[in-house]
């Protein structure tokens, strides 16, 4: 038998105790979207403005800015995806 998902909400997310792979709700996203204007934003994916590092990227060799980043899963669910470069959903580099 396997565990129920559990979806973390605005007061349980931390960015300092979120690992890749948590599961959130709408309102963790809406609130990172808020900061700042967002440095990448479609359906399946929300980057927040903000730049989290700077790491090289192995594909290119230059350093590029990483984001706190989210994947959409399903109505009101988002998957936590760590600090992404621009327009990515998995952490590299």
């Amino acid at each position: 038998m396997s565990e129920p998902c559990i979806v973390l909400s605005q007061e349980e997310f931390s960015y300092s105790a979120a690992q890749i792979g948590a599961l959130v709700e709408q309102a963790v996203v809406d609130d990172a979207m808020d900061w700042v204007p967002p440095a990448y934003m479609s359906a399946e994916c929300r980057q927040a403005g903000e730049p989290y590092s700077e790491r090289e990227d192995p594909v290119t060799k230059k350093y590029r800015q990483t984001y706190a980043t989210f994947k959409y899963v399903s109505k009101g669910v988002w998957q936590y995806c760590g600090h992404c470069f621009r327009g990515e959903t998995e952490e590299r580099g």
